[in-house]
């Protein structure tokens, strides 16, 4: 366990209509029966059907994970324009110590709303509970990959029409070589988040990539593109929920410069940096 003056949420809402909000979320996180966290989030989750969200909850006092359990996350709403997510996941930062992204709780296959009127989508709820995954290690097993990317804004042209792609070589195999094109959501533009999950082709370790291996983002196309932020997470099973959510890569800033085929413009490809704990 660790402790965080951050706790950013991701969440992926569903390809229904009215998936999307407008209505502020609210995190809320009990430890031994003394609510330590009750904040709404900064951004909110206004995103459409299909789309990725994210917000985050500064926290005044650090919070410490040690006595989570699975009933002492909720996520609630605080207004009636109803929310459909399909996917969400919690999880923290220190800006202080500069330890990397650590999952806390996810949720994913989601069926439900939430929403402060209980009349919507058949029987709202106000809020939902967050279970907890753990954090994993170097010999965890990861049979696929979730990918957590914020394009930049304020830079003109950042965003991108051009696929991307990611490759994992693992313990000298490659594990993961998958192009992402097309999705529900918007793919890779400006001020835009994105949630992908790829699937391994054999299982692997973060072990097995900072021993002899690499993971490497390329583009795959003349219309460049600059990240804002990157997170790569590799989770321990292949359909689900996973139980153990490993960290791989943690850039909060994105400092590898433009990506395009159009040497001019960016670099094809770059190695990211993988984390060790």
């Amino acid at each position: 366990m660790a402790i965080f003056t951050r706790l950013p949420l991701a969440v992926l809402n569903r390809n229904e209509d009215n998936a999307g909000t407008s209505s502020t979320l609210n995190l809320m996180v009990n430890v031994d029966g003394e609510d330590v966290v009750d904040s709404d989030l900064s951004d909110g989750v206004s995103a459409g059907k299909g789309e990725a969200g994210s917000g985050v909850v500064i926290l005044p006092t650090p919070l410490n994970s040690n006595g989570l359990t699975n009933s002492s996350i909720r996520l609630g709403i605080r207004g009636d324009n109803a929310w459909g997510p399909q996917h969400v996941l919690l999880f923290g930062l220190n800006f202080t110590t500069g330890i990397p992204a650590v999952a806390l709780a996810m949720e994913t296959d989601l069926t439900l709303w939430l929403s402060s009127d209980p009349s919507d989508g058949g029987g709202a709820h106000l809020t939902m509970p967050l279970r907890l995954v753990s954090s994993g290690g170097s010999n965890t097993l990861i049979r696929r990959v979730l990918i957590l990317v914020w394009t930049q804004d304020g830079t003109p042209g950042a965003g991108t029409d051009s696929p991307i792609q990611l490759e994992i070589i693992a313990g000298g195999n490659l594990v993961l070589r998958q192009e992402i094109g097309d999705s529900p959501q918007t793919d890779l533009e400006g001020n835009i988040n994105n949630w992908y999950f790829l699937n391994a082709n054999v299982p692997f370790t973060r072990g097995d990539v900072l021993s002899n291996g690499r993971i490497t983002l390329s583009i795959l196309g003349k219309d460049a593109w600059l990240p804002g932020q990157l997170f790569v997470f590799g989770l321990d099973t292949a359909i689900g929920r996973p139980n153990e959510v490993v960290t791989l890569v943690s850039m909060v800033i994105w400092n590898l410069g433009w990506l395009s085929e159009e040497l001019s413009e960016g670099a094809p490809s770059q190695d990211l940096p993988v984390e060790s704990v």
